[in-house]
Order: structure tokens, then sequence, then C-alpha cells
């Protein structure tokens, strides 16, 4: 018996997993090419070092993705050698590592987007297979690569089938001892559970881990790769409620229950109305407080939205609480944020009961109506729309005109508003209306009849913003025209951040990349100023209930933005760090620690980290964002979402 007959196979699994390793490098490197303006200046030594802290996650992606793979190659059995059980290993290996390489080069692109690495609720976003075709087309660069990289990883694996492997040292089939073969698949197991946790730590490896590596939280994504992302986010879908706080402790920390939440003093100089109000809430897709000029000292591409802001009240210190569009209108419309790696409308808590605002103003008399122009279905948003209580729900479907359809994701803006304008005098009243936008998105289509109309700017997404801040304006100009205009209050905000400007360092980073604004309007001036408060998207439900005259219960993370002595917080979930920014400063956390308090308004790229500084004042946020963690998980888990 000859040991290197006995370690062969290992030695086989060793080169083809050293192959995917060598992907992975590749893939990092080419993440950094097509994103590197999201990034600080990097020397090459600091990069080099990015590299290699990043094998620590690759090694740990790859025992996952292949473990099957790696148990066909360790179990003892002569079995091994036989050709057809090689091509079962083959399509075994390429059929994992293609879905990896798939995910990987996803975030060559969408990395923009959310400014963080693909998880399990962007897969959620990809179910509208009509954008595929556009996607290919606009992006057909990455396939070709995608395929270049397969072509290389062919040729590097037909270099290991045995029947290409110099067989000069011994001959097949191989004399296979048993005894010996299971202490190699004894070690393999070991070192492969001890690669798959990153270690021998405690505590396995997670993406927060990657930012103990680095000063700027953003390099924390060249650490980390996509299938990693992944994998976590689905190993952890069930919330564990963290003991931060006994009970008594922690209802005096933070409340998610309201009860007679009164606070909106009409102004006496505006005679009120002897009807109930309407309620237009629109939420404009991913119109970034950048590309707004009324908050960029007129350098913009929204004159109609600026000049809203002007007659209106202009809350310019809002956030969202999450950066996806089903993260934002969940938000919107039931008052829960992202305080999880999914979205609450596809995880796996979707079924609990909560009240949204549907619901709640159903008990004062009023209907509730969605409009989004998108293929109905679209995210789930009807389902959602159900259980939030919304008499009815109006998408492509309902419009039923496809002249108007984009090519991919549903009617243009334009006409949709317009038909919306109109269809809100036909429902019944008083309403509470909910519209959301879809045409400011990739694949940032303008009708042809509106083509060289708008401004470009230096990213495609502004050119479609100049596009959907004039659909507003024809909204706006038909609404006028409806016998419900006078006796609405508008209230806008964006779902959530665009692809960030180049020139703009505080967008790309954790504060800026949740910062956006809030609105409201009414025709007679009932509103008007700029607000410094904080505010965030769960306070708009609560804000609606006060202004419509809601007395009962009702349960969200969020208050009133009429409610001036509430303690003012914003709070998300970005890429496994929990953020909470209140006027002056912002604090990440970790789950177990904060990793860092910044004072973002003065620095813009979260590089002088405070925490040691203010030591009280990390203390109190910190025990603040614990309190609505807690709080949060515990609703989720035992299914208390709605107020008793």
């Amino acid at each position: 018996m000859r040991l290197k007959e006995q370690v062969f196979h290992i030695e086989i699994l060793l080169k083809r997993l050293g192959i995917v390793l060598m992907l992975y490098t590749v893939c990092r490197i080419l993440f950094f090419i097509f994103n590197r303006e999201f990034f600080p200046p990097i020397p090459p030594g600091e990069f080099g070092m990015l590299m290699l802290y990043g094998i620590r996650f690759d090694i740990a992606s790859i025992i996952y993705v292949n473990a099957i793979f790696i148990l066909l190659h360790i179990i003892p059995g002569p079995w091994f050698d036989k050709p057809g059980y090689q091509r079962i290993c083959k399509i075994l290996f390429y059929t994992f590592n293609g879905i990896a390489l798939l995910l990987e080069s996803g975030d060559w692109i969408y990395y923009e987007y959310g400014l963080k690495r693909t998880s399990t609720h962007e897969l959620g976003l990809t179910g509208d297979t009509n954008i595929l075709p556009q996607v290919i087309k606009d992006y057909w660069v990455i396939f070709l690569i995608a395929f270049v990289l397969i072509l290389g990883v062919e040729y590097l694996y037909r270099k290991t089938e045995l029947h290409r492997i110099n067989r000069v040292h011994f001959h097949f089939p191989r004399f296979i001892h048993y005894p010996y073969q299971i202490v190699i698949m004894v070690l393999v197991l070991t070192f492969s559970l001890i690669g798959a946790r990153g270690g021998i730590s405690d505590v396995p490896i997670s993406p927060s881990t990657a930012t103990e590596y680095v000063d700027d939280g953003r390099l924390s994504s060249l650490i980390i790769n996509t299938p990693f992302s992944v994998i976590y986010a689905f190993g952890h879908r069930q919330l564990r409620e963290p003991l931060y706080f006994n009970d008594e402790d922690l209802e005096k920390q933070f409340t998610i229950f309201h009860d007679r939440s009164r606070y909106y003093q009409w102004p006496d100089s505006i005679p009120k109305p002897g009807e109930p109000e309407n309620v237009c809430v629109i939420v404009l897709e991913s119109f970034s407080k950048e590309y707004i000029g009324f908050f960029n000292n007129g350098k913009g591409y929204t004159p109609f939205l600026d000049s809203l802001l002007t007659a209106g009240m202009a809350f310019n210190n809002g956030y969202s609480n999450g950066k996806s569009s089903n993260q934002g209108i969940v938000a919107v419309t039931s008052g829960i944020p992202v305080l999880m790696e999914e979205p609450f409308i596809s995880s796996v808590y979707q079924n609990n009961a909560f009240e949204g605002v549907g619901t709640l103003l159903q008990k004062v008399g009023y209907k509730s109506y969605f409009f989004h122009g998108a293929n109905n279905g679209s995210m789930q948003f009807d389902r959602f729309m159900e259980q939030s209580g919304f008499t009815g729900y109006f998408g492509r479907n309902e419009y039923g005109n496809d002249a108007d359809f984009d090519g991919n994701w549903g009617i243009f803006d334009e006409p949709f508003l317009k038909w919306t304008a109109n269809k809100l005098t036909e429902v019944e009243g008083p309403f509470y209306a909910e519209i959301f936008t879809i045409s400011s998105h990739h694949p940032f289509t303008v009708p042809k009849q509106h083509t060289g109309k708008f401004p470009k700017g230096p990213i495609p997404m502004l050119e479609v913003v100049g596009y959907a801040d004039y659909a507003l304006q024809q909204f706006f100009a038909e609404a006028a025209k409806q016998p419900w205009y006078d006796n609405t209050l508008f209230i806008l905000t964006a779902d959530h951040p665009g692809p960030p400007l180049p020139e703009h360092e505080f967008y790309q980073e954790q504060v800026g990349a949740h910062s956006t604004w809030l609105l409201l309007y009414k025709p007679n001036g009932q509103f008007t100023g700029v607000n410094e408060m904080v505010v965030q998207q769960t306070d708009i439900m609560p804000t609606v209930l006060d202004y419509v005259g809601y007395e009962g219960k009702f349960m969200a993370f969020g208050h009133s933005v009429f409610n001036t002595t509430a303690e003012r917080y914003a709070y998300n979930y970005h890429s496994s760090d929990y953020l909470l920014i209140n006027k002056d400063l912002a604090l990440i956390f970790n789950g177990g620690r904060t990793m860092g308090l910044y004072e973002y308004k003065v620095d813009s790229a979260l590089s002088v980290n405070k925490m040691h500084d203010y030591p009280d004042v990390t203390t109190r946020m910190e025990d603040k964002i614990k309190a609505i963690i807690q709080t949060h998980h515990r609703a989720m888990i035992n299914d208390k979402l709605v107020a008793e």
C-alpha cells in the first residue's frame, strides 16, 4: 500500500477547489473594477491585504457551495475512479459553482443600487422575468466575462480529470485501504467544518466580521463575497431574541404600541373643512435626496418637486428604513422597519397578524387604495395591501391599456398618474391613497415622445428622474381639476435612495445611503417651511392616523411628525449592521457591540470614530438600538404586531 495511492482523491479534490478559489479572487477584482467609484482610493498594498482577508470568506463559501461535491470525493469506495462517477462530480461542480458565479457577477452591476452585497431579499426582487431581455442587452459584457471565466475553469478542471492524469505512480482501479480512508475522511470533514466556520473561534464568521478588518466600512464589501452573503442570509431567516434587557427595562427604553396619539392642532388661520380630509401618499421610486435641487442649492433634476418642496413643509433630515422597494413600501404602509435580513413582506414572518394603515383607517370610515403601474403581483404588493386592509389595488391590469407599457416593468408614470388622478374621483371616500411610481428605474426608459427632453447628467438614472418629475407635475395638474384635490393632504417621499452620484461621497456611506426626505403639502398652504426633525418612513403611518383624528390603539416603529415631544431617531439594518441616527450622530452596531459613532453632518465619509470621545452618548444610543432590536425580534417571533 502506497500513501500517494490512498490520498490521490484528496489531491484531486484540493486541485479542483483551488480552481474555485482562484475564480473567487478574480471575481473580487472584477467586482472592484465595476464598482470602484463607490470605494475610497485604495493603495496597492492595502488592496492586497483586502484580497488576503477575503480568502477566509472565500473558503467558507466554497465549502458550503461544494459540500456534496466534497463528500463525493472523500467517501471511501472503489467508485471514485469510475468515469460515470466522475461525470456526476463534474455536473455537481458546474451546477453549484455556476449558481455562485451567477450571484457574484450579479453584484458587479447591482451593488450600486444597494451599496451592499446581495442577500436573500434582493433575490426576491428578481421574480419579474419581463426585465431579463433588457438586462442581457444592457449588461451583455457581464455575461461575456462570466462565459470567459467558465471557459478558464473548464480548461483547468480538465487537467484534473482522471483519464488525463499521468498514471505512472499507480494503476486504476486503485487499492482502497478502508481504515486509512475513514481517517482521511474524518480529517477532511474536520478541516471543512473549521473552514466553513471561518476558523476555530466560538462564533462563526458573518458579514459583519469583515468590518473588523477595515476602518472604512465601505471596504468590507470587498472582503466578503456574494455567495457567502446569500448563504448567511438563508441561514439566519429565523430570528432569535437577544436578551439585552429584562421586560421592565425594555419597556422603559422603547415601545411600539401607541394609544390616543393626538398631536396635530389645526391652525386657527385656516378654516377647518366640514368633511373628513383625504390623504394621498406618493412614494417616488429611487428619488434620492442628491437628485433634488431643493436640497442641493438648486442643482438638481426635479424642477416640479422643487416647487412643491418650496410650497409645503419639507423635512430635510429624513431616512429610509431600507434599501429596496419592498422594504420602503412596507415601512410606509405598516410602520414596520427593516431590522432583519429579509423584508417583512417575504420573510418567514410574512403571515404574522398586523394592522396596516388601511385596516386602521377603516375604523374611522376611510377607504384605502394602492396605485402601482407595475405588473400585478410585482413584489407581492397586491397580497400585502390586502393584508394591510386596502379596499382596492390598481396596477397594470386595472389600467387596461398596454399601449402605455414601458416594455419592462409596467405602465409609464405619466399616463398612469393622470389616470390615477381621475380614478380617485370615482372611488368611494374619504380615501387614503398610496401611489408608488415605477419609471425612475433601470433600464432607464423614457417614452419616445419625450426623448431628449430631460437632462442626462453623469449617470443614466437622472434622465428618468427628470421624466418621473415631469409625470408628477402632470399628476398634480390633473388632480387640481378634481373635486377631491383641495380637501387632500399630500405626503411625498422616496421608497429608497437610488444609485449615488460619483461626486457625493456622503451618499456612498451608511448614513447617506439611507438619507432621504419627506414632504407634507396641502393646496391651501396649511404646511410650509423646512423642518430639521429626524424622520423615517415608519413615521408616515402614525402621521396619517394623527392627522385624520384616529384615537385608538395601534402598533408602529415610529411617531407622528406632529409629535414634537418624542425622542427622534431613524434606524435600519444594512449589510449585517444596525444603524441608529439622531440629529447629530450615527451609531453603527453589529448586534454584539458598537462599531462606531460618527458626526455625520461634518464627517461625510464616516472616517472619524467618536465612540471613545463620547462614551456616555455611545452607551445611551447603544441601549436604544438594542431595545429597538429586541422589541422587533420579540414581536416577530411571538406574532405580537397588533396593539391589544
